[in-house]
């Protein structure tokens, strides 16, 4: 990488770098730059990184920076309970590829997505990770958090997104997910918008 205010210095090194292989960044000068450098952001094993390609690294960073604080506050913990969740199914699963690999990869997708981030945070757990593998994965069905023991309900957080029973996600301008029951036992949700 070179960041000189000589630009035919610049250039003799990039064709110089180029012709034996080398990759190479001239700063400020895309054309001549083999890689960029990535906006990122660190939260614990949650990596992310974002590239204009040399365009405008400053936009790059202003996305980064959005990106960060619309995150929620407990992703972290609930990567870390997929996470641990994944290492114990391996555990009683083992082997790498063909239709058993896919089997637990089928099985954790649906975790994933009918879990809310609280519920996964929840997998930090051996004990609800025992559950979760003898009720899901040794029954071979997708397990759900009622099945084991989880209210369905996620507590509300200022700023998530919330998770009704029947797994609507309503963004964050809907104010309250209220659930009742009318007459005759049918359950209804009402929503209201913040004032």
């Amino acid at each position: 990488m070179t960041a000189i205010d000589d630009n035919p210095l610049s250039k003799s090194i990039c064709v110089e770098c180029r012709a034996k292989g080398v990759l190479v960044n001239i700063a400020d000068v895309p054309p001549m730059c083999d890689f960029y450098f990535a906006a990122q952001f660190r939260r614990g094993p949650l990596q992310v990184m974002l590239s204009t390609g040399g365009m405008g690294p400053r936009i790059g960073a202003l996305v980064r920076d959005r990106v960060e604080k619309s995150l929620p506050n407990n992703l972290e913990d609930a990567i870390i309970g997929v996470g641990e969740l994944r290492k114990d199914l391996r555990k009683r699963a083992p082997g790498v590829g063909g239709a058993l690999g896919q089997k637990r990869m089928d099985w954790m997708k649906s975790i994933s997505e009918t879990w809310t981030l609280e519920q996964l945070e929840g997998l930090n757990q051996e004990e609800l990770r025992s559950k979760v593998l003898d009720n899901g994965w040794d029954q071979e069905k997708a397990v759900r958090p009622t099945d084991v023991g989880l209210r369905a309900q996620c507590p509300l957080r200022q700023g998530d997104y919330w998770l009704v029973p029947n797994n609507v996600f309503w963004g964050w301008t809907w104010g309250m997910v209220v659930t009742g029951a009318t007459l005759g036992g049918i359950a209804t949700a009402l929503v209201l918008r913040r004032r």
